[in-house]
């Protein structure tokens, strides 16, 4: 991402009504402060899915939210995944492979359908305004509809997951739309 004018829509291969999730990707950030990195809205409700890191890593599901303590210079590469399943309500950030403290979130929630998914950005409303810009880059962002296991999860931070792509959003196959002046570079994260 080039600007805080910068942002990806992204179409989903998959429907986002989901009862669980794991979201994967790298980031180097170029500033400090809240970042978005993925955005998913509905008419109904602005922040159904979002992602944010920063000086701490925020998830928002349905609506609710959760904070996970940030302990690396979000200025270096980092690798993150964030799991989540409705039965049992825990979210587990997973740091550069490493896991987290587990946090309670929408237990016997369903994420709704229908909404716009947006890499870079906060979608404050479905048609509306745009914040929290992502400044820096971004690459292998894949989201699942299930929780990775511990094994895949390291493997992905390790770049050793081979051909392990989401299936909601799979890096380098879901259709996406670039805005405002982003870049396609050469990927630098797993060297």
């Amino acid at each position: 991402m080039e600007n805080i004018e910068s942002f990806v829509e992204v179409r989903p291969s998959h429907e986002m009504s989901l009862q669980a999730f794991t979201l994967c990707f790298w980031t180097q950030a170029q500033h400090v402060g809240t970042q978005t990195v993925l955005s998913y809205s509905t008419r109904e409700r602005d922040n159904e899915l979002v992602m944010t890191t920063g000086t701490d890593v925020g998830l928002w599901i349905g609506g609710h939210f959760v904070s996970f303590p940030l302990y690396h210079k979000a200025q270096d590469w980092l690798h993150y995944c964030v799991a989540w399943a409705s039965q049992s309500g825990i979210a587990i950030l997973w740091l550069n492979g490493a896991a987290g403290d587990a946090k309670s979130i929408q237990k016997g929630y369903v994420s709704q359908a229908g909404g716009m998914l947006v890499l870079g950005k906060d979608r404050d409303t479905l048609l509306g305004t745009f914040s929290n810009g992502f400044a820096g880059w971004m690459t292998h962002v894949n989201l699942w509809s299930q929780v990775l296991s511990p094994a895949d999860v390291r493997a992905l931070a390790q770049c050793k997951a081979g051909k392990l792509k989401g299936d909601v959003i799979a890096w380098g196959e879901t259709p996406m739309t670039l805005f405002g002046g982003v870049v396609l570079e050469a990927d630098t994260s797993c060297q």
